[in-house]
C-alpha cells in the first residue's frame, strides 16, 4: 500500500475509532486508579462576567491555578476531577456532544486517540504562540496530529523507566547493591539471570510477569514508525523476548502485579524483589508497603536503557470559546510558573526548570536517603518520546498477548516476532475495510 494511501486509511479509522469510543483501556501493568479524583458542578459563563475556563484532569492543580488567576485578572478556572479510568471516556463523549471544556490534562496512554485533526487546538497557531517553545519541551515531537501537521499538547511531566530494588536483598546474596554499581551490573543479560536464577531458590523475584523486559524495549521504539508500520522489532526486542522465553519457562517470575493486590503481597513477604516499572512506581511503592522504608533503591532500567513509561499531557478543546484564556493557563501550567518545576517521582517537560535546586538536591527518605531526581532527569532527557496514535492501544493488546504466546513455547522469538508485526498490520488494514 502506499503510504499516502495509507495514510487516508488511518485518518478515517481514527475518525470512527474516536466517534466509537469505547472503553477505557485494561493495560496490564498499569496502575488505572493513579489519583482518584472527585466530581465537582460546573458553572456557566456569565455573558458580562468574568471568563470562566473549564479544566478536567484527574489530579489538582489548584495551587497553580490559584497563582494563575492572581496574575491573570477577569480569568476564573474551574477544575473539574475525575478518577484517572474515567477520563480517556468521559472526555470523548463530552468533545463529541459538544460539552467538553477548555482544557484538557491527558496522559499519554490515551492522548493518541485525540490526534486526529479537529478535535483539539493547533497550539502553533494563534491565539496560541507554541513554536516558540520548540526545543524547549521534552516530547515535542509526540505532541503532534497523526498527520505531523498540528501541534496538539505539551508535555507537562514525564516519567521514565527506573528499576526499583531491595539494597538489603542484593546484599545479602553477595550481588552489587549500590545503586549506580547495581544499574551497572544489570545492564548485562546474563547477570540479570543469574540473580533471577539464584533468587528463584529461595522463592524470591526480579521479573513480574514476561512482558517486563519486552515492555522496556518496546518502549525504546514505540508502536509505529512514520509510514505506521510496526516497529517493535531488531535485535534488542528479540533479545527481550529470549529473555522473557527463558524466565517464564523457568519459573523466574513472581506471577504477581505490582499494581494489584496480589504485587503488594508479593512485595510484603519479600517475594517479589525488584520491579521495572515507571518512576512514578516509587509514590505507589511508598504507599503500598511504608513498613520497608529504607530498604529500597532507585536505578537504571536493565540492558543501560533509558525509555519512556508515560507522560502527562495538555491541550485545548477546539471547540472552546476562549481559547486565548485557555492558552494563558496551558503555557501557564506547561511551563511551570505556578510551581518553579518541583517535581515527585517525575520530570518536568520544560527544559528550563531542569535543575532546579530543590528536586536536584532532595533526600528520597524512603529510599535510604538516596538522592534520585538527577537519575529521572538524566534518563528522561535521553529517552525517545515516540509519535502517539488511535491504533496503540490495539497495537499494545496484540503485541501483549503475543509476547505471553512466544514465552510459553519453544519456537524461536524471531518467528512470533513476524507474526506480531504482519498480524498487527493486518489488523490495521482489515479496520479500513
Amino acid at each position: 500500500m502506499k503510504i499516502n494511501t495509507r495514510f487516508a486509511i488511518l485518518i478515517a479509522v481514527s475518525m470512527l475509532l474516536f466517534l466509537m469510543m469505547g472503553c477505557a483501556k485494561d493495560v496490564e501493568g498499569f496502575d488505572g486508579d493513579k489519583m482518584e479524583g472527585q466530581q465537582g458542578e460546573v458553572n456557566s459563563n456569565e455573558e458580562d462576567g468574568p471568563v470562566v475556563l473549564k479544566l478536567w484532569s484527574w489530579y489538582s492543580f489548584q495551587n497553580i491555578i490559584n497563582s494563575f488567576e492572581e496574575e491573570n485578572e477577569g480569568i476564573t478556572v474551574e477544575e473539574k476531577l475525575f478518577g484517572f479510568g474515567e477520563c480517556e471516556e468521559v472526555y470523548m463523549e463530552a468533545i463529541t456532544s459538544g460539552e467538553g471544556p477548555d482544557v484538557l490534562i491527558f496522559d499519554s496512554s490515551f492522548f493518541g486517540n485525540y490526534t486526529v485533526s479537529g478535535i483539539l487546538q493547533d497550539l502553533l497557531q494563534e491565539p496560541c504562540s507554541a513554536g516558540k517553545y520548540e526545543n524547549d519541551f521534552l516530547g515535542w515531537e509526540s505532541g503532534f496530529s497523526i498527520d505531523d501537521t498540528e501541534l496538539l499538547s505539551l508535555t507537562i511531566t514525564t516519567s521514565p523507566y527506573v528499576t526499583l530494588y531491595r539494597e538489603d536483598i542484593m546484599k545479602e546474596y553477595g550481588f552489587p547493591h549500590e545503586p549506580e554499581e547495581f544499574g551497572e551490573f544489570i545492564k548485562e543479560p546474563e547477570n540479570l539471570l543469574e540473580i533471577a536464577r539464584t533468587l528463584e531458590k529461595d522463592g524470591k523475584f526480579i521479573f513480574q510477569y514476561p512482558t517486563d523486559l519486552t515492555d522496556l524495549t518496546g518502549a525504546t521504539l514505540g508502536f509505529f514508525d512514520k509510514n505506521f508500520e510496526y516497529n517493535r522489532f531488531g535485535d534488542l526486542f528479540k533479545l527481550s523476548l529470549d529473555i522473557a522465553k527463558e524466565t517464564h519457562q523457568n519459573n523466574l517470575e513472581a506471577k504477581a502485579n505490582f499494581w494489584g493486590e496480589d504485587g503488594r503481597d508479593a512485595i510484603k513477604e519479600d517475594r517479589l524483589v525488584m520491579i521495572t516499572l515507571a518512576s512514578y512506581a516509587m509514590l505507589t511503592l511508598r504507599n503500598s508497603v511504608p513498613e520497608q522504608s529504607g530498604l529500597w533503591r532507585i536505578t537504571t532500567p536493565p540492558l543501560g536503557l533509558a525509555a519512556w513509561a508515560s507522560d502527562s499531557r495538555i491541550g485545548i478543546n477546539n471547540q472552546s470559546n476562549y481559547k486565548e484564556e485557555a492558552w494563558k493557563l496551558v503555557e501557564y501550567i506547561a511551563t511551570h510558573k505556578g510551581n518553579d518545576g518541583a517535581a515527585f517521582d517525575v520530570v518536568p517537560g520544560y527544559k528550563k526548570v531542569h535543575g532546579f535546586e530543590f528536586n536536584v538536591n532532595r533526600e528520597e527518605e524512603y529510599f535510604g536517603n538516596q538522592i534520585v531526581y538527577p537519575l529521572l532527569e538524566r534518563l528522561a532527557v535521553n529517552m525517545y518520546q515516540y509519535k502517539l496514535t488511535p491504533f496503540d492501544a490495539q497495537a499494545l493488546q496484540m503485541y501483549r498477548d503475543g509476547v505471553w504466546r512466544a514465552a510459553s513455547d519453544t519456537v524461536p522469538s524471531e518467528e512470533h516476532i513476524n507474526r506480531m508485526k504482519k498480524d498487527i498490520e493486518e489488523t490495521v488494514e482489515l479496520m479500513s475495510k
